[in-house]
């Protein structure tokens, strides 16, 4: 970390709550940004209600339309929603596309949570998610479509109805949906009707393919503490979904793009010479 010999600035959490503020443009609007300006500056805009995500875009830009946000979604393709921290939905800047998934890859996962008989295994894993991608890369399919075509592609086990969903089981593959996002397997299309559909992020940038892992991790890092900042590490972890030690590591790695202050006494970091 930075020398601890340096005089160190301090920060009280009224200056940090004031530049989290204007960064993410709820102090003012911004007049001169796109919605995907507005989602990287925002690290990602949580989109599981997509709605809600919609609406946060919105507010943040003048002279814009829930309309607006939707064709930069689904007509522009200046964002994509796919999954992004903590496993979660985001609408994500497509042009930072490659970014984020090298970096969310390599994030240490967690356990698997479901019982021994309903987990694919890491090969049954790859296989699926190797099947997604091919079955996404010039289609929308709905999960009952994408279904078939896993099962056609990855063996019949990959479609037991065994994990436990909101009205009844889900098929064994679904589990893998989350990580086939993160990889860049998947993204999801416009809806169907009523139903979702999934496709290839290709499809919203042609060429696409992962960065490289390390500088995307540092990437990721700088544009948490360029919206987030003052942070700690452990801060960077619960938002990330990821283990306090590898953040804390990361953290360390990173030391001379980083700058130690003092936020009310605690250590935590902002991006350098981005204070």
């Amino acid at each position: 970390m930075p020398d601890c010999s340096e005089p160190v600035p301090g920060w009280s959490w009224a200056e940090v709550c004031a530049r989290r503020l204007d960064r993410h443009a709820l102090a003012a609007p911004r007049t001169d940004a796109e919605p995907a300006d507005v989602a990287a500056a925002m690290c990602g805009a949580h989109a599981q209600v997509l709605t809600a995500a919609e609406w946060s875009i919105g507010l943040r830009l003048t002279g814009i339309t829930r309309g607006d946000v939707q064709a930069a979604l689904w007509t522009g393709r200046s964002m994509v929603k796919t999954f992004g921290p903590r496993g979660t939905v985001h609408l994500l800047p497509t042009r930072d596309l490659p970014t984020w998934t090298a970096a969310l890859s390599a994030v240490p996962t967690s356990p698997n949570a479901f019982a021994k008989d309903v987990q694919l295994t890491p090969g049954q894993t790859d296989a699926v998610i190797e099947a997604i991608a091919d079955a996404l890369l010039e289609a929308e399919l709905t999960l009952g479509e994408l279904t078939d075509a896993v099962v056609a592609r990855a063996g019949a086990s990959a479609g037991d109805l065994v994990m436990p969903a909101f009205q009844g089981m889900r098929p064994r593959w679904c589990q893998a949906l989350p990580l086939a996002g993160i990889r860049g397997a998947l993204c999801f299309g416009p809806n169907r009707g009523r139903k979702v559909t999934y496709t290839s992020p290709r499809r919203w940038l042609p060429g696409f393919r992962p960065a490289a892992a390390q500088p995307a991790l540092a990437g990721l890092v700088r544009s948490y503490l360029q919206a987030y900042g003052p942070a700690t590490p452990a801060q960077f972890a619960q938002w990330l979904g990821a283990p306090r030690r590898w953040a804390a590591e990361l953290f360390s790695s990173l030391a001379g793009e980083l700058a130690q202050v003092q936020l009310d006494g605690t250590p935590a970091w902002l991006a350098a010479g981005d204070g």
